[in-house]
């Protein structure tokens, strides 16, 4: 940890993501697996290993079960990550993801994970702040990303999220519709990314976005109260991109898909690596864009060549949206 670190992902709520590969998902039939694998998982912990492979140094905080830490010690080492993770009393969660090859998709089963009570997470908290303020500097990206366990509320984001900021970190944000309502509200300042997902932006502005013109509007109004970047993610469809008062809709080529399992982490992993490097905020979710479509082709986790993943984005179409006004 010499050199300055790039990115800092903080994971409240990590788990052991436990993939088992099926050729076909039928709701009470008896199955007979192809493969499993288990892997280090959680939003921030997937988002630094991806950033990791594109060159970022990197460390992952967050919380981690001191009774079963070894697959994720594992993972940092062999992956060239910072492990920053606060060990805590108890066993991190276990999330099976059942990953239907005939449909190209995957079903989660989310455990909650470890519980905290009020003495725990204060003690949980200072330690976290501990390990973080020393690694962060100025300009370094740090990611809240994830759900929260058992007894850890908003306020707790918030009060880490203002330690960062006070070292001049940037501030990039992945949570659930409520729980970032609730950050965009109380945060001093506003983060300078944010990535959800269409269901998300739902639940955070309250209302349906059935098409791309209403997904645009949302992004746009939320890029005006001063986020410099906001990637709505819509699946096969692509992606809507706010920056600088304009709105794109990004197209992804047709690529075989594997597993949709890690595709938002190498979003916001390759966004953050090319902003890192210096690209304008649209050409540098047109990258992230290419390295969830390069994820997504495969089954074990990580990335292929680089050079496989400048070739992905060259095919991504970026459509101006011009929306016209309400009536």
């Amino acid at each position: 940890m010499n050199a300055p670190l790039q990115l800092i992902t903080l994971t409240p709520n990590p788990a052991i993501d436990h993939t088992v590969s099926l050729d076909r998902l039928e709701p009470g039939a008896v199955h007979r697996a192809r493969a499993e694998q288990f892997e280090a998982g959680g939003k921030g912990i997937g988002v630094a290993a991806v950033a990791a492979a594109l060159g970022l140094r990197t460390a992952a905080s967050g919380w981690l079960g001191d009774q079963n830490p070894q697959l994720f010690e594992r993972a940092f080492a062999e992956r060239g990550i910072a492990d920053a993770m606060l060990r805590v009393p108890g066993r991190t969660r276990t999330n099976i993801k059942l990953a239907d090859a005939a449909r190209g998709d995957s079903t989660d089963i989310n455990l909650p994970g470890i519980a905290f009570d009020a003495d725990a997470l204060a003690q949980a908290e200072a330690g976290l702040l501990a390990r973080l303020v020393p690694l962060v500097g100025a300009g370094t990206w740090c990611t809240l990303a994830g759900s929260l366990p058992p007894g850890v509320g908003v306020d707790s984001l918030l009060r880490l999220a203002a330690a960062l900021r006070a070292r001049g970190a940037r501030l990039m944000v992945d949570t659930g519709g409520a729980v970032l309502r609730t950050l965009l509200d109380r945060l001093p300042a506003p983060p300078d990314f944010i990535k959800p997902n269409r269901a998300e932006l739902e639940e955070l502005v309250g209302r349906p976005l059935p098409a791309v013109a209403d997904v645009a509007r949302a992004a746009l109004a939320l890029q005006a109260r001063g986020i410099a970047l906001v990637v709505v993610s819509l699946g096969g469809e692509g992606a809507v991109i706010a920056s600088g008062g304009a709105c794109w809709l990004a197209t992804p080529p047709a690529v075989p898909v594997a597993t949709t399992v890690g595709a938002g982490d190498a979003l916001v992993a390759g966004t953050l690596a090319a902003l890192v490097a210096g690209h304008a905020a649209p050409e540098a979710a047109v990258f992230g864009m290419a390295c969830a479509a390069a994820r997504i082709q495969r089954i074990a986790p990580g990335l292929p060549p680089r050079e496989q993943i400048d070739a992905l984005a060259r095919r991504i179409a970026m459509h101006p949206l011009e929306l016209p006004a309400r009536s």
